[in-house]
This record gives C-alpha cells, sequence and structure tokens, in this order.
C-alpha cells in the first residue's frame, strides 16, 4: 500500500469521523431542545420558529453554489502549488459573498413588511414574526461575507478545525438559550443567539483560514470577474442539487405556513425530525469525499475515485438501511416517548407517525445517491445530477399544492406528494445516470455495493423488527437500548459480512497509525 494511499485514507476517516462527532452532537443537542421549545413556546409559537427557520434556510442558496466551487478549486491549486490561484478563489468569493449579504438584507426586508399577508400566521403574532425576521436576517446579512471560511476549511481537508469551532458554539448556545427561556424570554431572544452565534462561528473559522494561508492577502486587484464566472458555471451544479435537496426538506413547511397554519408546520416538521436527523449525519459522514475526490482527480488517479464511488455508497447504504428500518418500524414509539405529552390529541401523534414513515423511505432513497453525487461533484460531472435534483423538488412542490389546494389531503397528502416524485428518480433515473457516468454495470453495482451492504445490514433489521413485535419500546431506556443494540450489531455484522480482507486491513492501519500519532 502506498504511501499516498494511506494517506487519503487516514484524511477521509479523520475528516469523517470529526464531522460524524459534530453531527450527533448537534443532533442529540437539537431533539432535545425541540422538545424543550415546544414547551416553552407552545405549538403555535415554536411553528412561528419553525416557519422563519425554514425561510432562512434558503439564504445559502444565494452563494449559487460558490461554495462548492471554493472547496474544488483550492485542493486543485494546492496539488499544483500555485499561490496565485488561491489568492483569486478567495478574494473573488469573498467579494461575491459581500454582495449577496447585501441581496439578503434587502430580502429580509421584504419579507418583513409582508410576512403577515403571506403566511397564515395568527395577527397576534405577527409582530413577533416580523421582528424574529429582521433579527435573524441581518445577522446572517453580517455573517454571509465569512460563509467563505467554512468553504476554504473544507478544501484544505481542515474538518477538524471546522467542526471543533461548531462544538464550541453549539455548547454556548444551548446553554445560553436554556437560561434565556426559562427566564421568560421568547422568539426574538432565541433569534438573536442563533444569529450573534452564527456570526462568532464564521468569524473564528475565517481567523483559522488566514493561519493556515499566511500567503494569502486580502487584495482588490486579486478580484477575478472572468475567473467568477467560471466558479459559478461549475457551483450551479450543485447549486441546483443544494436548491433541490433544500426544498424537498423545507418547502413543505412554506406551503403548510401559506396553506393551513403554524400549528400544523409544527406538527410535521417534528414528524420530519427523525429524516431530518439521518440527513444530516450522513451528509457528515460523506462530507470529506468531495475533496478527496477532487485531489485524486487533479492527479489522474480515476481507477482510484471509482473504488471511493464503490465504498462511499456501500458504507452509507450500511448507515441508511438501519437507521430507516428504525424510524419505519418504530417512528410512532419513538414519537410518543420524545413528544407524546406535547399533544392533546393522540391521533396527532397516530398521523406523525405515519408522515415519519412516508417520508423517511423515500429520503432514504435520495440519500443512497448522495455520496454518488459528491463523486461526480468532485470529478465537476454532475451537471444532469442537479438538474434532475432541482425537477424532484419542482414535483413535490407542485404536488403538495396540488393536495392541499385541490383534494385537501392535510399534512398525509403533503407526505404523499414528496414521496412518489423522490422514489421515481432517486430510485430509479439516478442510479442509472451515476452508473452509466462512471461506466459501472448493474451487476458491478449490485456485486460490490448493493449484496455486501444488504448482507451486513439484515441481521439489524431482522432485530428491530422482531423487538417491535415482542417488546415495543415505551421509555427512553428502551428507546436507546434499540439503538445501540442496532448500531453494535450493524458494526459487527458489517465488519463480517460486508467488508473484504483489504477493506478491514486498511481501517485496522489506519486506526494503528492515528493511535501511534
Amino acid at each position: 500500500m502506498s504511501e499516498q494511499r494511506i494517506t487519503t485514507s487516514k484524511k477521509l476517516i479523520h475528516n469523517t469521523l470529526f464531522n460524524v462527532v459534530a453531527l450527533v452532537s448537534n443532533a442529540v443537542v437539537g431533539f432535545f431542545l425541540i422538545r424543550f421549545f415546544l414547551g416553552q413556546l407552545g405549538e403555535e409559537r415554536y411553528g412561528i420558529w419553525v416557519l422563519i427557520g425554514s425561510i432562512f434556510r434558503y439564504r445559502n442558496l444565494l452563494s449559487m453554489g460558490l461554495n462548492s466551487a471554493v472547496n474544488r478549486y483550492i485542493p486543485i491549486y494546492l496539488a499544483k502549488s500555485d499561490n496565485d490561484g488561491i489568492q483569486r478563489v478567495i478574494n473573488t468569493s469573498l467579494f461575491f459573498f459581500s454582495t449577496v449579504a447585501i441581496v439578503l438584507v434587502l430580502a429580509s426586508l421584504l419579507i418583513y413588511y409582508n410576512i403577515g399577508s403571506w403566511f397564515a400566521i395568527n395577527p397576534d403574532m405577527v409582530t413577533a414574526a416580523g421582528m424574529l425576521v429582521l433579527v435573524v436576517g441581518f445577522c446572517f446579512a453580517l455573517a454571509m461575507p465569512l460563509h467563505l471560511s467554512s468553504a476554504v476549511l473544507s478544501g484544505l481537508q481542515r474538518y477538524d478545525i471546522i467542526n471543533l469551532v461548531v462544538l464550541v458554539f453549539l455548547l454556548l448556545r444551548t446553554i445560553l438559550l436554556v437560561v434565556l427561556l426559562l427566564r421568560g424570554y421568547s422568539l426574538i431572544t432565541m433569534g438573536l443567539v442563533f444569529g450573534i452565534s452564527e456570526v462568532a462561528v464564521r468569524a473564528l473559522q475565517f481567523i483559522f483560514a488566514r493561519k493556515l494561508l499566511p500567503q494569502v492577502s486580502l487584495s482588490l486587484t486579486s478580484i477575478d470577474f472572468k475567473f467568477l464566472r467560471e466558479m459559478l458555471a461549475y457551483g450551479i451544479n450543485t447549486f441546483l442539487y443544494a436548491m433541490g435537496a433544500l426544498i424537498i426538506y423545507k418547502a413543505s413547511d412554506l406551503v403548510i405556513g401559506i396553506f393551513i397554519g403554524t400549528t400544523e408546520v409544527s406538527q410535521f416538521a417534528i414528524a420530519a425530525a427523525g429524516v431530518l436527523l439521518l440527513s444530516q449525519f450522513l451528509h457528515a459522514f460523506a462530507a470529506a469525499i468531495k475533496p478527496a475526490v477532487s485531489d485524486l482527480d487533479a492527479r489522474d488517479e480515476h481507477s482510484r475515485v471509482r473504488e471511493i464511488s464503490f465504498l462511499t455508497q456501500k458504507y452509507s447504504l450500511l448507515l441508511i438501511i438501519p437507521a430507516g428500518c428504525f424510524l419505519v418500524v418504530m417512528g410512532k414509539e419513538f414519537l410518543w416517548i420524545w413528544v407524546g405529552e406535547k399533544f392533546r390529541d393522540p391521533a396527532v401523534i397516530n398521523s406523525m407517525g405515519t408522515i415519519l414513515a412516508i417520508l423517511t423511505v423515500g429520503h432514504c432513497l435520495r440519500l443512497a445517491q448522495h455520496s454518488n453525487f459528491l463523486v461526480l461533484v468532485g470529478r465537476g460531472e454532475h451537471k444532469l445530477f442537479g438538474i434532475f435534483t432541482a425537477l424532484m423538488a419542482l414535483l413535490c412542490v407542485s404536488a403538495s399544492i396540488v393536495s392541499v389546494k385541490v383534494f385537501n389531503l392535510g399534512l398525509l397528502g403533503i407526505a404523499w406528494s414528496n414521496f412518489f416524485p423522490i422514489v421515481s428518480i432517486s430510485g430509479i433515473v439516478l442510479p442509472i445516470y451515476f452508473n452509466w457516468k462512471m461506466h459501472i454495470s448493474a451487476r458491478e453495482s449490485i456485486r460490490r455495493v448493493w449484496w455486501p451492504a444488504l448482507l451486513g445490514v439484515l441481521p439489524s433489521v431482522a432485530m428491530i423488527s422482531v423487538w417491535k413485535y415482542v417488546a415495543p419500546p415505551n421509555s427512553w431506556l428502551q428507546i436507546a437500548a434499540v439503538i445501540i443494540t442496532t448500531m453494535a450489531l450493524t458494526l459487527a455484522s458489517s465488519w463480517l459480512l460486508s467488508l473484504d480482507a483489504t477493506e478491514r486491513r486498511r481501517f485496522v492501519h489506519v486506526a494503528l497509525r492515528k493511535s501511534s500519532d
């Protein structure tokens, strides 16, 4: 095994571990905060919080995929020792993100003046909702130029710095939120805490990025508009994918907020929280793939890129399938234990459990293609992948509006409206397209990816199904027992049934090197 191969494997595992640790911490805190927020704010106010949050999740789309271009060009120019290229990337991107910040301020003002007429918000809450928009929007605008920092650190493959900063501020923000809400503060204070912490995280990451690239200076003369067009041409395809994914996850909140009400926004968001958690976990697991592929592609090591595509999809399935099975089989029990006493009508929890199961099946198929997308992004061959994802999002939104306005199907109708487009495109179209781009036959995909993955998760899937019908969980302790047992069984069966001898030696070798460093 060559030194370079070991280094790449080590970086991937090292970066993935930091991403996963940060995500797990954020997810655990997030789950407890959802329950806490619901108790402190009530369904209506929490629904407003979710609605405003969903609106500003779209702020990242204003970057038009430039983050993706930055963390592709940085490793390419590093591989070529091209300091002038790095200088152009950073200064050109900083100019662009500063322009986006101005657009975000104007968008915040537009939403502020129209929030009462655009959304089905209780008239008594319109003023508070409008102020929340201004607070959150202006803070995010202040942080927007510094978004460059996380893209640069990602391109440098320094996910340890990115995630350590996030973890520190996650702890501080959580403590402050709990103390302030217990003292009687409400929505505006929450917005200030979240907004200021966003600015602080980006600023600290920016300081670290400057230290890692001391040869780079901030200069207007390094802004290259021709190069900006080139980066945007690359990033627009990633933008289409990111836009599609974001719309699929968050547009439902907006449709519900416009046509139904903020209480129902709260219910749907809680039902979908498990799926969003799985998505975040998978994204953290896979985030290190793209810069690694870009680095290998710049060195013309195409066989190793192909190997990464097989391995990362297989490892993704080893995560997705057991987690998805838990959400489908035990989703209602989990919701009852988590937030059951917060809802007056037991039928609401049963409906939320059904919504969770429907969304889980569809999104698991979509998440199974995420690592494939990152491989294509790393190679700069992701244009149609982004277009297909954007089309999928458009179909989801259109079907959701029709299901609510024409057929009056409510939240279940929105869940099914998301299900069918996702299954059709992510389950059929995208796998065929990826295999064609990578010159992979269906037989090879089954042999190298799907068959070993299914062997590795079969014991866990069987265990979850039997556990549900023999002793369905009815407490946090029992839920924890199911999750821990599933994780342990999946790790053991994956090691024995999914990984070949070469993969096992690679993991052992990297682990031994890590412990000796």
